[in-house]
């Protein structure tokens, strides 16, 4: 039969080895979002060299949004733009990951 103290000590352990879990799943979880982060910010400036390329190559200096060259500019560079999609929802789930990982570790008694 455990006495109270090593009861307790048993209880302080555990909780200890807990909150040392948590916070490296918040750790980790930062450093996921940062290379989320790291990959939309590729992404976005993929999407502005893949605009200027398209408007230099069809001798444009600016696009009017909507007019016809527009409408041709976003088709012809639509690749970029969905992967740039695609990084900003990585990206944000990373950052919901990350919050929930530090409530996580808020919430540990």
């Amino acid at each position: 039969m455990r006495s109270h103290s090593t009861k307790s000590a048993t209880s302080s352990i555990a909780l200890t080895a807990r909150k040392i879990h948590l916070m490296v799943a918040v750790a980790n979880s930062a450093i996921e979002l940062d290379a989320y982060e790291a990959n939309a910010s590729t992404k976005k400036q993929l999407l502005r060299e893949a605009y200027a390329d398209w408007k230099a190559t069809h001798s444009v200096d600016r696009v009017e949004r909507d007019s016809d060259e527009w409408k041709a500019m976003m088709s012809d560079t639509n690749a970029a733009y969905q992967n740039l999609i695609y990084a900003k929802k990585n990206e944000a789930n990373a950052r919901r990951r990350l919050k929930t990982a530090v409530r996580n570790f808020r919430n540990c008694n």
